[in-house]
């Protein structure tokens, strides 16, 4: 009924972590002893939930702000230790790890295309506060740079711009990162979270709501008792693995590509939406899952809402190609909806000759909802080369599916 999209561990580094990084001898080195550790301790985590009878799909580690650890007194420099720590995650076969996120302007705009370029190991994001103009043009001629990287401008799969003081501990990427250091200096312990998988769980759930006022019973107490043994399971080890600490379960509705793993056609199921997910009564039916899957009692972290990813989810693909559907949806209907839920504007495909301040409008907006009313979005978005408006895309991915290019 659902899988465990991710495992996610977070550590907090200092410069100590990585001064003797170096790509002659990474083993020898003080990161890779801890990140040994580390992804050890995630596989145990693995193994334990895949004996209670879930399928994990990975398991990732995410940082502080990578200003905190890496030599950043030349771009040649951080470089050079980006790419020790490239090494170590090849030969731990470590697939998913954060940088953590750029936290002004200019770091956005020096260190994002540097680091993410042919190291598809490693993701990042930037923080954006509300009315910070120049950061958010900072992030959107990352994403626009990000896109010439490849020719399927697949490299923005691996960053956004996120806005809010609550992801430290959300278990997807690329949002993910693990508390500061604020100048402290942290003890070694490494904390984790959960996210989810669960598409067909949310189809299955809101099918055995009559009313939306069943969504805040009946939805609720089903998915709770769904999701409860995969959390105790979690927490139970935990406690026997001397410095590792379980943090929450980011309880999100979220997609699969599989057959019946569409959440946007869960909302649609509900016999009380009108038109489809560009249609009436969705932001109604939004705000009551959101409401309910914060309402299961359980230890929460990250973004706790329902994710609409257009590139990850069949029906949102589907729709805009142009299919069954009454009413259509844009890129504001997105923002709508993100006002009562989360994640916010992910996986957008944009033409290639998008221009950087409509790009940069996005951000701002999204930040905006984010600070108005407390809440962690972000926006990930994929100018596509070679595209223009209403042409598909044509990604090579197991993890996208292809629809036609937005209009922002």
């Amino acid at each position: 009924m659902f899988k465990v999209r991710s495992i996610c561990a977070f550590i907090t580094l200092c410069p100590s972590d990585v001064e003797d990084l170096s790509l002659e001898d990474v083993e020898g080195t003080k990161l890779f002893g801890r990140l040994t550790k580390v992804s050890e301790g995630l596989l145990l985590l693995k193994d334990n939930i895949q004996d209670e009878g879930y399928e994990v799909q990975t398991v990732r580690i995410a940082t502080n702000t990578f200003t905190e650890y890496l030599d950043l007194s030349t771009p040649s420099a951080a470089l050079s230790q980006v790419d020790a720590i490239n090494s170590i995650l090849t030969k731990l076969d470590i697939q998913y790890f954060n940088l953590g996120p750029c936290l002004t302007p200019s770091q956005t705009l020096e260190f994002v295309p540097l680091f993410l370029s042919s190291r598809p190991r490693i993701s990042m994001s930037s923080v954006v506060h509300a009315c910070d103009l120049p950061h958010a043009s900072a992030c959107a001629a990352a994403i626009i740079s990000l896109s010439s990287q490849t020719p399927d401008g697949i490299n923005n799969f691996r960053y956004c711009a996120q806005s809010s003081t609550s992801l430290p501990g959300a278990p997807f990427f690329p949002a993910a990162h693990a508390e500061s250091r604020s100048g402290k200096t942290l003890p070694g312990n490494v904390k984790f979270s959960i996210g989810l998988e669960n598409g067909k769980l949310a189809n299955a759930g809101l099918a055995k709501c009559s009313t939306m006022h069943d969504i805040g019973t009946v939805f609720r107490d089903y998915y709770r008792s769904q999701v409860s043994p995969v959390v105790r399971a979690a927490a139970e080890k935990a406690k026997g693995m001397g410095g590792w600490e379980y943090i929450g379960l980011d309880s999100s509705l979220n997609p699969s590509l599989e057959e019946g793993g569409s959440v946007a056609s869960a909302i649609e199921g509900c016999g009380w939406v009108g038109g489809g997910i560009g249609g009436t009564g969705v932001i109604g039916t939004a705000a009551a899952v959101t409401t309910a899957i914060q309402d299961l009692g359980l230890m929460r972290a990250g973004y706790c809402g329902i994710m609409l990813p257009v590139c990850e989810d069949r029906r949102l693909s589907e729709i805009q190609d142009g299919g069954r559907c009454r009413a259509s949806y844009d890129v504001s209907h997105l923002m709508n909806v993100s006002s009562v839920c989360g994640v916010g504007v992910d996986t957008v495909p944009l033409p290639e000759d998008v221009k950087e301040e409509d790009v940069r409008g996005v951000i701002l907006d999204v930040a905006g909802l984010a600070e108005r009313w407390n809440k962690p979005l972000s926006v990930r978005m994929f100018p596509v080369p070679g595209k223009k408006k209403g042409e598909r895309t044509e990604f090579d991915s197991p993890f996208l599916c292809n629809t036609k290019v937005f209009e922002l």
